[in-house]
């Protein structure tokens, strides 16, 4: 496929690259003109609030002993960034969120008893690009905002988790899907294992290509949703 055919059906929805899915045309555009924190990419992924995700592989993370989860975001209403279901049990999830409160969210609910972590009450959290991430090893769930911590737990849920069938990012999908997101999305990326507070402050400012080896130890996703102008890191690299 030529690369101005893949971009046409990108920006149509028709794109299908394996295991990943765009769902309802998905717009790959938003300069980042924003006043506020500067993001390192050239643009980014806009979700409707109602319809719009991206389908993952399931097996995009099957260890969540430890992991790390992280994206940059620009949100207009609430949202799941990234989820984990299971259809059978709507009660096993997995989900990286906004609230509708304006805070930062991690639901860890392996089996019908739930860990959360959250943060509200953060500055330049509406109208401006932030990166939000969660990791995690045992039952340490730390959140960080714009790099730094500011929500932690030690008893997070450590139950093994279901053979979770549906992973999204822009919304949660059990028997039946529900919290689309509402807003931009960019560079979310999936580790194996917990990152320190060092590594989440070098790789925040970089693209896919930017990584340095220690930092790219364990991804196991990078999702860039850049635009369809500058294609360096996009889609064609989301089996990376």
């Amino acid at each position: 496929m030529k690369q101005s055919q893949f971009y046409y059906l990108l920006r149509r929805g028709l794109f299908n690259a394996g295991s990943a899915i765009i769902k309802n045309g998905l717009v790959m555009f938003n300069k980042f003109t924003t006043a506020g924190i500067s993001h390192p990419a050239q643009g980014s992924a806009g979700f409707n609030g109602t319809s719009d995700y991206i389908q993952l592989p399931t097996d995009v993370l099957t260890d969540f002993s430890a992991f790390t989860i992280g994206a940059w975001f620009y949100v207009a209403e609430a949202g799941a960034i990234l989820s984990f279901g299971y259809t059978p049990d709507n009660n096993k999830l997995l989900n990286f969120e906004i609230s509708s409160s304006n805070a930062l969210k991690f639901v860890w609910r392996p089996t019908g008893s739930a860990s959360l972590v959250s943060a509200s009450g953060l500055d330049g959290f509406v109208g401006q690009w932030n990166y939000f991430v969660v990791s995690v090893s045992g039952a340490n769930q730390s959140l960080y905002y714009n790099g730094s911590e500011v929500a932690s737990t030690t008893s997070g849920a450590t139950a093994t988790p279901p053979v979770f069938d549906k992973v999204q990012i822009g919304m949660l999908g059990r028997s039946t899907n529900s919290g689309f997101y509402d807003g931009n999305l960019a560079n979310v990326a999936i580790w194996n294992r917990a990152l320190s507070s060092d590594e989440i402050n070098s790789v925040m400012w970089k693209s896919y290509e930017g990584l340095t080896g220690a930092e790219s130890n364990g991804l196991k996703a990078w999702y860039s949703l850049d635009d369809i102008t500058s294609p360096a890191a996009s889609l064609a690299n989301m089996e990376q």
